[in-house]
């Protein structure tokens, strides 16, 4: 026996040789990181997530938000599962949750990770897009239309994909936009993909766009006041309405291609 092996005997079982361990966590290995007002729940054996990413990316949408919404997000409470069956599973989620679902907020921040080949750059998209969401439900208190809250939350946390852009594009050449009317709501659980992606794209470009128009002051202002006014009531004392929304878009939309 070597000196080092001879060292380290007593811990060998802790040590890792050609992937055989002993875990002594069991299956239970729910743990929680807590600094200040944030925690993270997820399973301390998950092998890909690297949680010091994870958590400079909540102090990331933290920053985003006091800078575009002048918000102070403080307390965030997110839960990490390995897939959408254990989601589902957790007694403390009362929410029905579509197959299509890796992220959602529901009064807690739940973000599927499963252990598969996805980039680690998907997390930190889904993750900050449900921190807009949980801002956006704090400072309307619930009542931000879905078509501003979702348009926020992507536009916020990423570029949109090229397949999402072409449906765009595809829908404005075809004159078959979805109206900003029935976008007040969220879709149904069990809408296509085609049109859940068209319906990403629209909002978000909807918000780019009153964000490049109106600046940020009028579109955080937009949120806060959804709080205790009617959506439609707060666009006609900007002399708007959903129709001239729509319409000042779509020009907006083609002098960006011209």
């Amino acid at each position: 026996m070597d000196e080092k092996n001879r060292i380290y005997k007593k811990v060998k079982s802790i040590i890792t040789e050609n992937g055989n361990k002993s875990s002594y966590i069991g299956e239970d290995d729910f743990v929680s990181l807590v600094k200040g007002d944030i925690t993270i729940n997820f399973h301390i054996k998950h092998p890909t997530l690297d949680i010091e990413n994870i958590f400079r990316t909540v102090k990331r949408a933290q920053k985003i938000i006091k800078e575009r919404l002048a918000y102070d997000l403080e307390k965030i409470d997110i839960d990490m599962y390995d897939s959408l069956e254990e989601m589902r599973q957790d007694g403390r989620s009362r929410s029905r949750y579509a197959s299509w679902i890796a992220g959602i907020y529901d009064g807690k921040i739940r973000i599927i990770s499963e252990r598969g080949d996805e980039a680690p750059e998907v997390l930190y998209i889904i993750l900050t897009h449900e921190i807009i969401h949980l801002a956006s439900y704090k400072i309307s208190k619930g009542k931000c239309p879905y078509w501003l809250d979702e348009g926020l939350a992507v536009f916020l946390s990423q570029e949109l994909p090229d397949d999402y852009i072409l449906k765009l594009k595809g829908a404005l050449s075809t004159d078959k936009i979805l109206p900003i009317e029935t976008l007040e709501n969220p879709f149904p659980v069990d809408s296509s993909e085609d049109l859940r992606q068209l319906a990403y794209a629209e909002v978000s470009s909807i918000t780019e766009y009153l964000v490049e128009t109106y600046g940020w002051d009028k579109v955080k202002s937009i949120v806060l006041q959804c709080k205790k006014r009617s959506i439609k009531t707060i666009l006609a004392d900007m002399s708007l309405n959903y129709y001239l929304i729509e319409q000042g878009w779509k020009r907006w939309i083609r002098n960006k291609s011209a």
